[in-house]
């Protein structure tokens, strides 16, 4: 039997990378329905229950050592693992795995990362360094790609799509089950807009100055439409409290998720949006496989490079936005739901067949 181990930042509960591992595992098993999966994981037991596959604890050596040992290849990736910038221990963990891989003799793939912000010069000569070694290379985007051609890796570089492209949306009867599981009736004549923000990298003033713009954007779409707001923090420890925050505020009184979802349950709660005003990469990516439109205020060039992929100009700079180009945004997306969602259905659809691709090969490598 094959077995895959798969390294990533899985257990924390952030939705985005969850949806990456869900998408991972789906994709592989119905390939190959009897592969083995192995997770290192920061919960291993929810892990283990929600995607019902092995894991263990990511920090424990021991047992990342059995695994290795077991393995016929290492996955590293997908998600913006390889970078600097979120704190100094995420590229010794990450590269350290795929050293102790080849240490071990063990093929190694990586694939659809995000390379980059890389701010410290060992941090730089230790990706160039490591990557030399992997088996198979892939990356999300083509700046992720020119990014490692400027490091000076000497190596093919494959652009693949982000494997959350592959998850299918809820069906009807599964959103509406959802909904009323959790005590919301759903209306055709209501309009339900999804609240998913983050703060802003290092700028807590930022923070304070975009709470009150969407909060008077909240404010117009319950005056004008009678909106029903629905907050996702899509990283519950970083994104709780900005949600917090904007729900408790008299103009944006709303419903707010506190509790972890899977990537399944929040495809279940994204089907019923008919509007998401959003920030991290995977809230718009997944709204986007529901056909949901969005208002975009990305933080990141990860998220200007989906934008630009998918054809979206409707997007507004966080750090900088007013309440007056809020409101014509959110009329845009408003008014052009129907054409956006074919547009966007197109894209996904081109994005899941270069999904299958890449892992197919991932398989091939495991196999071989």
């Amino acid at each position: 039997m094959t077995c895959i181990a798969l390294s990533g930042y899985y257990g924390f509960h952030n939705i985005g990378d969850e949806a990456i591992l869900e998408a991972i595992v789906t994709t592989l098993r119905r390939y190959r329905p009897d592969i083995e999966l192995i997770v290192f994981s920061a919960d291993p037991l929810h892990t283990r229950e929600t995607y019902g596959v092995k894991a263990v604890s990511r920090t424990h050596l021991p047992s990342i050592i059995r695994v290795l040992r077991r393995a016929d290849l290492l996955v590293s990736g997908g998600g913006g693992l390889l970078q600097d910038v979120t704190g100094p221990r995420s590229i010794p963990y990450y590269l350290g795995i795929i050293e102790l891989a080849k240490l071990m003799g063990k093929k190694v793939a990586v694939y659809a990362q995000g390379v980059g912000p890389l701010r410290y010069g060992w941090s730089r000569l230790w990706v160039k360094k490591v990557l030399s070694k992997a088996d198979w290379i892939s990356v999300r985007d083509a700046a992720s790609a020119q990014f490692l051609a400027e490091l000076g890796l000497s190596r093919e570089v494959n652009i693949t799509a982000d494997p959350v492209y592959s998850l299918e949306p809820a069906k009807p009867e599964e959103i509406l089950s959802f909904w009323e599981s959790h005590g919301i009736q759903k209306s055709r004549m209501e309009l339900f807009v999804g609240i998913a923000l983050r703060p802003y990298p290092g700028e807590k003033d930022i923070d304070q100055r975009l709470l009150q713009v969407i909060a008077n954007g909240c404010n117009y779409l319950q005056r004008e439409f009678g909106a029903r707001l629905i907050y996702l923090p899509y990283h519950l420890e970083k994104d709780l409290p900005l949600a917090r925050a904007l729900a408790a505020l008299p103009t944006a009184k709303g419903i707010l998720f506190e509790q972890s979802l899977s990537p399944r349950e929040i495809l279940k709660l994204m089907g019923g949006l008919d509007l998401l005003i959003g920030m991290r990469l995977h809230a718009l990516i997944l709204a986007a496989i529901c056909g949901v439109p969005f208002v975009a205020l990305p933080y990141d060039p990860k998220v200007n490079a989906f934008l630009e992929y998918v054809g979206e100009n409707n997007f507004l700079a966080p750090e900088k936005v007013t309440f007056q180009e809020l409101l014509s945004s959110l009329k845009v997306a408003l008014n052009q739901r129907k054409e956006r969602h074919e547009r966007l259905r197109l894209k996904i659809n081109e994005q899941k067949d270069e999904v299958e691709k890449a892992l197919g090969e991932l398989l091939s490598l495991a196999s071989g």
